[in-house]
């Protein structure tokens, strides 16, 4: 025992002294967590747009008025004539073009259909989609307006059965992508900073000769493994700490469920991470080696597979099938659950079994490998 706690504070002065380091293992995630919650965001507003109004009536331009009020759009340009519409769409100067013909109010006052051209940037299929949306809404809200104001004209009651409904949003009333996000960039760095950590510096140790001569010490082969394991694990836990603290403060997350179940959940994860870290590190010769594999063949498909950006429901059924043994997509359930829903133990605990199973197989994979390895040296 007092062996594995010097192999342990070993590990954690040889970590001290490399001070390139240090800065990556604590600077870095911070950092990293503050880019990507501002850069990554699903909201679409201040969409360009630019008007050909060929009608230039009172009526064109309450058209205009209501893109203009409803907060998403943003006029950049007024144009006379429809042959520049392809200048500013071809150019990305706009994402949206409205062209109102000449008759547009005498039609509307005729109570008669007054088309109106909307040409959209498809390029991106989701901004397109959300302004479409808000198009739709914006439109119908005007013409039920019309509608009134023709119906009182004439000194009609304007009067019909409607379903009204009352919405109300749970759990994330504003709807803000970041409150969305923030938990999963948690999850993320968590998968990096371990897994990283874990497969060079005993890579390191390959690359420097050092560990044959940590196998020819007195220390066992099972507490080399585990005098390795538990300081990145320890530093698994301080990263997740400094990360809530920057999202807390930067990003005014509320973290409703419990911060003790959170970093509970912490700990069948890191058996993934630190079990995959040690397998990378059994096929790696270099630190560079083992940084593309750790890359290339976990964090990208970690990634992609576990409803960190892309909803696993809308993924092909072989691709749903294989996410099932991703951890990071149990972790993410976890974490946006405790994040925004405020749930306790027993909302997740399939997701917290799940995950340790995998992570136990992965784990003790992982072991049998490496102490294989080490018994071949």
């Amino acid at each position: 025992m007092i062996t594995l706690i010097d192999f342990i504070k070993k590990e954690f002065l040889q970590l001290k002294r490399d001070r390139r380091m240090l800065p990556l293992i604590f600077l870095a995630p911070v950092l990293q967590l503050i880019i990507i919650g501002y850069a990554i965001t699903f909201d679409v507003k201040n969409i360009k747009i630019v008007v050909c109004d060929l009608d230039r009536s009172e009526e064109s331009r309450s058209y205009i008025e209501s893109f203009k009020s409803s907060g998403y759009f943003n006029v950049v340009d007024y144009i006379n004539n429809q042959k520049e519409v392809d200048y500013y769409l071809d150019k990305s100067l706009a994402k949206i073009v409205i062209v109102i013909p000449e008759d547009f109010s005498d039609e509307l006052q005729k109570n008669k259909p007054a088309p109106v051209q909307i040409l959209i940037d498809g390029s991106d299929a989701y901004s397109a989609n959300v302004s479409l949306s808000y198009i739709t809404g914006i439109t119908f809200n005007f013409n039920k307006n019309v509608l009134i104001k023709f119906l009182n004209t004439r000194g009609l009651f304007y009067s019909f059965v409607r379903i009204d409904p009352e919405t109300r949003i749970w759990f994330n009333p504003e709807l803000k992508s970041s409150n969305y996000f923030i938990p999963g960039i948690i999850g993320l760095l968590l998968t990096i900073v371990t897994l990283l950590l874990t497969s060079m510096a005993i890579v390191k140790e390959k690359e420097f000769g050092t560990m044959e001569q940590l196998i020819v010490t007195p220390i066992k082969k099972i507490e080399l493994i585990v005098g390795k394991l538990i300081p990145f694990t320890l530093i698994g836990f301080i990263e997740v700490l400094l990360v809530l603290a920057a999202a807390f403060i930067f990003f005014d997350l509320d973290l409703k469920g419990s911060l003790l179940l959170l970093l509970i959940s912490c700990i069948p994860f890191l058996f993934s991470t630190l079990g995959l870290g040690m397998f990378v590190s059994t096929i790696s010769k270099t630190q560079q080696q083992a940084m593309m594999i750790s890359v290339f063949m976990v964090m990208l498909p970690f990634i992609y597979l576990s409803g960190f950006t892309f909803p696993v429901e809308n993924m092909p059924e072989v691709i749903q099938f294989v996410s099932n043994f991703i951890p990071l997509k149990y972790f993410l359930i976890i974490l946006r659950s405790l994040f925004l829903k405020g749930v306790g133990l027993s909302e997740i605990w399939d997701e917290m079994l799940i995950m340790l199973v995998i992570g136990l197989v992965i784990f003790s994979a992982s072991v049998m490998v490496f102490r294989k390895q080490l018994e071949s040296q």
